[in-house]
């Protein structure tokens, strides 16, 4: 006669879509789910309450049961008072804890779901597949799925397997939860191929740059006068300029390793520790 799981729960004729309809995800209601918990929930369009709901959190050790109270047609002449249980079930992550599901109401069904749906003119809360809802996106022409598309395909070498809905999103300015899934491992990809010493210069090139021989370079390095920053014999940029003005030395002023290791030694202790070409002690 009409109960709350009698089965006379209003099965749409006509579709509606899941955006016409009050939605609860168990992630919304996740953070509150603590035995005895008592919250409200309300629903706004253009500014305007357009409905709320108020659920308690039942249980003995663990949550188990929400039960959803709320009003249809508050304003009306015959307002309609409901006040039953959801179920909820838990499965196990495979990183430990537990996920948390809605069981849906209506009779006959008992799916395990992350979201309820209340469509208009509906009374009960219930699953999409009882109510037979369809998304906007499912409605829409081939014409304009094939324009989203085009672009998905564009676009598959920088986020691979892209599709239509992710594009439309992005051209709204919206995202969507494989779009952030894609992100994300596009960013992984890319810190794991990142390389801090991309701008370091090899042997080859800083003896370039700085006019030094490789022979040079071997005899400087051995008496550290110039070293590597990186495990594979890399040198920062910078340091070309030191390399140019050790070259000077040895190839112009034909000082010796010993000359240069004294003078490098002790340069900041003279009066003018950027003199250039310094002098050479006698």
């Amino acid at each position: 006669m009409g109960g709350w799981n009698s089965g006379r729960w209003g099965r749409q004729t006509k579709k509606t879509t899941a955006e016409e309809c009050f939605k609860l995800t168990i992630f919304f209601l996740k953070p509150y789910l603590q035995q005895g918990n008592f919250n409200s929930i309300r629903w706004s369009r253009g500014g305007q309450e357009t409905g709320s709901i108020s659920d308690q959190i039942l249980g003995d050790n663990h949550p188990s049961v929400l039960r959803f109270i709320y009003t249809i047609g508050a304003k009306s002449a015959h307002p309609e008072n409901f006040n039953y249980p959801v179920r909820l079930v838990t499965t196990p992550l495979p990183w430990e804890g537990e996920r948390f599901w809605f069981e849906c109401p209506l009779q006959g069904c008992t799916r395990r779901v992350g979201c309820l749906y209340l469509p208009p003119g509906g009374k009960y809360f219930g699953c999409r597949h009882c109510y037979n809802l369809t998304y906007e996106s499912q409605q829409e022409g081939s014409d304009s799925r094939r324009f989203f598309s085009s672009f998905a395909c564009e676009m598959q070498d920088v986020y691979p397997s892209i599709d239509w809905k992710d594009v439309r999103a992005i051209l709204e300015d919206k995202t969507t939860p494989h779009m952030e899934r894609l992100a994300l491992e596009r960013y992984l990809r890319e810190w794991q191929d990142y390389d801090p010493y991309e701008g370091y210069l090899t042997a080859d090139k800083l003896c370039k740059q700085s006019g030094l021989d490789p022979e040079d370079l071997s005899r400087l390095e051995t008496a550290r006068l110039l070293l590597p920053d990186t495990k594979d014999g890399r040198y920062r940029p910078k340091l070309a300029d030191w390399g140019r003005k050790l070259a000077y030395l040895l190839q112009e002023e034909r000082w010796q390793i010993e000359e240069i290791q004294a003078w490098a030694k002790g340069r900041w202790n003279s009066k003018d520790p950027r003199q250039w070409p310094p002098a050479k002690k006698s």
